[in-house]
């Protein structure tokens, strides 16, 4: 089963990319369908799970992060044709997520001392929380079997692989959300949580029974490999850590700014709350690009093509700007047919509507911005320089969003969406700056096997 062929031509960025684009896409519709199932149950249901979602991932994603840095590796190996190390890095993320179950575990429970709810979506909230995190080590399972495929550029059974746990997903939310008569009671957050659950196990059986399979055994020694390699180990956090930290950081920022939020106005968490659920949905094409240029680059990065490199860079920019086109128009220009869409859930948030609006346009605008930093970022995770990368990324997300917000509130008890998306999307133009600068002056340029 041989890698297909990763060079700088647009057929190649796109075999690559697409599939990822649709398995973030498949993840991510997933994710908006339930959240949406939840606002047909309760809308402070989908609220509490906005915000119980951050505080979740603020802690998977510390091994997350480490567990997709295995990628790199991988497409390096693959680059310069060490065929039979490929399964090393991917085994030393599995014996890193095993270790996971404990921490995630323990914070699971003590949820309900960890508990900075506003009263109204407390019980909801801990309660979802809790049922994710005693699994919390799956989501860096499933994507350390993933930096195997990812890195070879084999991206199609990552979609395949997403899909099936998306399809599986939808079908469980409402069947335990809502319930089924007498048979199935409805169960609401809960019922979503174990759904979510379901679905990650489905998604870590198929890429695992294809890491497994003969042919993989046999010309990648999937099986044969799977001894502990403390120096591997080493060098997956290496690269990993900076960019898990910074995940930790970031996505426990965002679980304050909903907090706040949600203290200062039921409306304004509201807003916030159906805004998330889009902005999951719309990242698809940034976390795609992200990682497509992390392994086009580090199979270019194996075979010292620096010219292609930035083929590839400019090739990103154009499918990020040409996104962030189409993204406009049902979030900015013509944002009607989703205000229909939002008008179904049972509560009457019609007074709502205008401050929707605004949020709406100015998630496009962030939407792109995070696209284009990503086109970036993903260089410089293929070389290695995960570090310098993150670092920028959170000062500038806290000097100028965190900051700021916490000013707001503490000061004069006053934060909206409106204004958070103005100062995130600012910090998004201050990183791209500084990461291109970075780009240029090739520190980043790491061959690292």
């Amino acid at each position: 089963m041989a890698a297909p062929k990763i060079d700088s031509s647009l057929k190649s960025i796109l075999s690559v990319t697409l599939p990822m684009m649709l398995a973030v896409l498949s993840s991510n519709l997933m994710s908006l369908i339930d959240r949406f199932m939840l606002a047909g149950y309760s809308l402070d249901s989908m609220t509490a799970v906005v915000i119980a979602m951050n505080f979740v991932f603020t802690f998977t994603c510390l091994f997350s992060g480490i567990a997709s840095s295995a990628e790199v590796l991988v497409g390096q190996y693959n680059g310069s044709r060490q065929y039979e190390r490929l399964a090393g890095p991917t085994w030393q993320m599995i014996y890193m997520s095993a270790f996971a179950c404990i921490p995630c575990a323990l914070v699971a429970y003590f949820s309900d001392y960890l508990n900075l709810y506003p009263s109204y979506y407390a019980k909801d909230g801990v309660a979802y929380q809790k049922i994710l995190l005693y699994v919390g080590a799956l989501p860096s399972i499933k994507l350390a079997f993933a930096s195997f495929f990812v890195g070879q550029g084999k991206t199609k059974i990552i979609t395949v692989s997403v899909g099936s746990g998306a399809i599986s997903n939808i079908v469980l939310d409402y069947l335990l959300i809502y319930g089924v008569g007498n048979v199935i009671p409805a169960m609401g957050c809960r019922g979503a949580a174990i759904a979510t659950v379901i679905s990650e196990f489905i998604q870590v059986f198929i890429l695992a029974a294809i890491f497994f399979s003969k042919s993989n055994r046999q010309h990648y020694k999937t099986l044969q490999n799977r001894t502990f390699n403390k120096n591997l180990l080493k060098e997956c956090i290496r690269i990993g850590l900076p960019v898990s930290l910074s995940d930790f950081v970031m996505v426990f920022a965002w679980y304050l700014m909903a907090i706040i939020i949600g203290h200062v106005s039921r409306d304004e968490a509201t807003v916030y709350s159906i805004c998330s659920a889009l902005y999951v949905f719309f990242i698809f094409v940034a976390r795609g690009v992200n990682k497509g240029t992390a392994a086009i680059s580090s199979n270019m990065i194996g075979r010292r093509d620096l010219d292609s490199i930035e083929k590839v860079r400019k090739t990103f920019v154009k499918i990020s700007l040409l996104f962030g086109a189409i993204f406009a128009v049902p979030l900015a220009i013509c944002p009607e047919w989703l205000i229909q869409l939002i008008s179904m859930v049972p509560d009457d948030i019609s007074m709502l509507y205008p401050k929707i609006k605004v949020a709406l346009a100015l998630l496009a605008v962030d939407v792109t911005c995070e696209t284009l930093l990503y086109s970036t970022w993903g260089i410089l995770i293929a070389g290695g320089d995960s570090r310098y990368a993150t670092i920028v990324d959170q000062a500038c997300f806290w000097a100028i969003t965190c900051v700021p917000m916490l000013v707001l509130y503490c000061v004069w008890g006053y934060a909206t969406v409106a204004v958070l998306y103005v100062l995130a999307t600012t910090s998004l133009v201050a990183s791209q700056v500084l990461l291109y600068r970075r780009y240029k002056s090739l520190k980043w340029y790491n061959k690292l096997v």
